[in-house]
């Protein structure tokens, strides 16, 4: 109550309001009848203000529990608490869009964490990102080698505004091996540990691994005779050898290290013929193409683990 009874405080109030009327946030009210008798909502030319209010009371009175929880912002000019904001700080907070940093925004955001979130996430996210767009933003620099550099600048960003880090990190493993996580990716898992920022590290190879049967079948009609073997080889692999699988390149087994010639022993010599060819850098466009025969099942089923949810959850938490 102390924010909403100082005038000087006031600007910093409607700044937040104003971003729960663009749909980025949700305006948990427990006491209306308190609020709504403050001069910052009573007062001259406030009838703005009055009108969210009571929309954002009667919100309140029928919030269903989310899927996922979602984190709360507490303002007071006084309190101490280390999870409670001053109005200056809340309100630089919460008009700032979550960010996600990533490797390349335009395959690993545009294309696979949307459809990911599309097919995945909670009607409430869905919501939020159709009627606010620009509250999520998907930022990248030139590849995983930038991606501790991001991290950096952004925790100096956020520092520098006295707010709290609301990021979270996407990256590929790069492991050819079950396990495997490559040095740049432990680099960047590295920046997150240091300044905070939770980290997603996918536990296969690249997002081309989590591509199910059914955008690949969907596809087939549509490409080249060759491409459809070369599939076919793909889903003849045991659930690790194609989570491993490198889907852009394919995979000169000759050239390989012991260790990746043994985790594919076993695989006959006409299909590593056909592996070692791989479906072209174009393969993850075909998960946004084919997205109509997407299913929440299909997606989970080649997932495996339960990480992409996790994913999500993280997302969540941070919205």
């Amino acid at each position: 109550m102390d924010a909403y009874e100082d005038a000087s405080q006031w600007r910093y109030l409607d700044r937040i309001v104003d971003k729960i009327a663009d749909g980025w946030h949700v305006w948990q009210i427990e006491d209306p009848d308190l609020i709504e008798e403050t001069n910052w909502i009573d007062g001259p030319g406030r009838k703005w203000l009055r009108e969210l209010f009571q929309k954002a009371a009667l919100a309140s009175c029928y919030q269903t529990s989310s899927v996922y929880p979602r984190r709360q912002v507490l303002v007071s000019l006084f309190s101490h608490d280390p999870n409670t904001l001053k109005p200056e700080q809340a309100a630089k907070y919460v008009t700032k869009p979550l960010t996600i940093l990533m490797e390349n925004r335009f395959t690993d955001g545009e294309i696979f964490l949307n459809e990911v979130l599309k097919v995945l996430a909670p009607d409430e996210i869905n919501e939020q990102r159709r009627l606010a767009p620009d509250s999520i933003l998907y930022d990248s620099g030139g590849g995983i080698g930038e991606l501790p550099k991001l991290v950096a600048d952004y925790a100096v960003r956020a520092d520098a505004d006295g707010i709290p880090r609301r990021a979270v990190v996407l990256t590929d493993g790069d492991g050819e091996l079950p396990g495997e996580v490559k040095a740049n990716a432990q680099l960047v898992q590295q920046a997150c540990q240091k300044e905070g920022i939770p980290c997603w590290t996918l536990s296969k190879r690249t997002i081309e691994n989590y591509i199910p049967d059914e955008v690949l079948d969907a596809w087939m009609p549509y490409s080249d005779s060759g491409k459809g073997k070369r599939v076919a080889a793909i889903k003849r692999l045991n659930p690790e050898q194609r989570d491993h699988y490198p889907m852009k390149k394919g995979l000169k087994l000759q050239k390989a290290v012991p260790d990746v010639r043994a985790f594919y022993s076993g695989t006959s010599g006409a299909d590593m013929d056909e592996l070692s060819k791989g479906l072209g850098s174009d393969v993850i466009e075909k998960f946004r193409e084919f997205s109509s025969v997407l299913s929440a099942e299909s997606l989970r089923g080649r997932d495996g683990n339960g990480e992409l949810d996790k994913l999500i959850e993280m997302i969540a938490d941070l919205l």
